[in-house]
């Protein structure tokens, strides 16, 4: 889970990325290797001004989960308990390594709260994918 800090001025991109070694000038989902949560409320993948709706807008305050089920290559995310479905479906995100990925601009910022039990509704959807 990523909290967000209240103090934010500007929107965070939450996610994964298949390298760590990229021009930290750019966020991770400004790439082809980048998949992201906007806080716009908005997927990024390979932009940085074009995504799909998806879920709702967040900046000040939330707790974002994330979930990666890489049998079934999906990326999916939550916001407050309320999950949004997949985001995100490809073979790519079968194949490691897969790094999580923060983009953050000036006078932004989160905590990460690792260590937790799956939220259920994660789970559930884990059993869609892989047990049909």
């Amino acid at each position: 889970e990523i909290i967000m800090d209240h103090r934010n001025q500007y929107d965070i991109k939450l996610g994964v990325s298949k390298t760590n070694d990229y021009t930290l000038s750019n966020a991770f989902s400004d790439y082809p290797f980048g998949w992201a949560f906007y806080g716009l409320g908005e997927l990024r993948h390979s932009s940085n001004a074009h995504g799909h709706k998806y879920g709702k807008k967040f900046r000040k305050q939330g707790i974002i989960g994330v979930c990666l089920d890489m049998k079934a290559g999906t990326l999916s995310f939550a916001l407050n308990g309320e999950y949004f479905g997949i985001g995100f479906k490809d073979p790519e995100l079968q194949k490691g390594p897969i790094y999580a990925a923060i983009a953050l601009l000036p006078i932004c910022g989160c905590y990460l709260v690792s260590g937790k039990q799956v939220p259920q509704y994660f789970c559930n959807q884990y059993k869609q994918n892989n047990f049909k």
